[in-house]
């Protein structure tokens, strides 16, 4: 497997003196919205615990950083260049690692109803195979894991992301973005969470 994932439940995480740095508190302390806040704490705790295990250091001498993109990133004695996503929904967050290839991409949606409006504008007509809220539900989760993938996020048109019979393809300036990077071979990953919601990991698998 290409990444190390970690999936936490909010409500069961340690607080946040026990595992962020002065700097993260600080970040931290500065949320005004309770939900806003949980929710970042959740996807440190998730990543940082991974990170703590791969490297062996204290989660407290590692530190999550945004890039100028936004995107987070490891900062550990020594330096990593480790690609890293979070995402969290609801009662959860979720962080991975790619230990292998060049980016990972992960995103967590509750199932819920869409309406028909919502998807005609997210997803080409050829995806939509069913109108089931789990249908819609994963198959979002899916493309926000590849935008997040290649680094973008909701900044490109979604229709250009699509999956067609389960098969992921590219279009218009993700294709484009996609063969800059070499063409990677791009695996989607789904997992279901207690509770009702879509767990989506988008990796760089070796060719067969």
């Amino acid at each position: 497997m290409g990444y190390k994932l970690k999936i936490v439940e909010l409500d069961k995480i340690p607080p946040a003196e026990e595992f962020l740095t002065e700097r993260e508190l600080k970040t931290y302390n500065d949320f005004k919205v309770e939900k806003r806040r949980r929710e970042w704490l959740g996807g440190r705790y998730a990543l940082k615990s991974i990170a703590s295990s791969l490297f062996i250091f204290d989660v407290k001498h590692i530190e999550v950083r945004p890039k100028q993109s936004g995107q987070p990133s490891l900062a550990v004695p020594g330096g990593c260049s480790l690609p890293v996503s979070i995402t969290h929904s609801g009662d959860f967050a979720a962080a991975a690692i790619a230990v292998s290839g060049m980016a990972v991409g992960v995103d967590m949606e509750a199932v819920e109803p869409r309406s028909p409006a919502w998807a005609q504008q997210s997803f080409a007509k050829e995806e939509i195979s069913s109108w089931a809220p789990v249908f819609l539900t994963e198959l979002w989760a899916k493309k926000e894991a590849v935008l997040k993938f290649l680094g973008v996020g909701l900044s490109y048109d979604t229709k250009d992301i699509r999956f067609i019979n389960g098969k992921l393809q590219f279009y218009g300036k993700a294709l484009d973005l996609w063969a800059k990077l070499g063409s990677p071979n791009v695996q989607v990953d789904v997992k279901d969470l207690d509770g009702g919601y879509k767990l989506a990991i988008a990796w760089e698998a070796p060719l067969l």
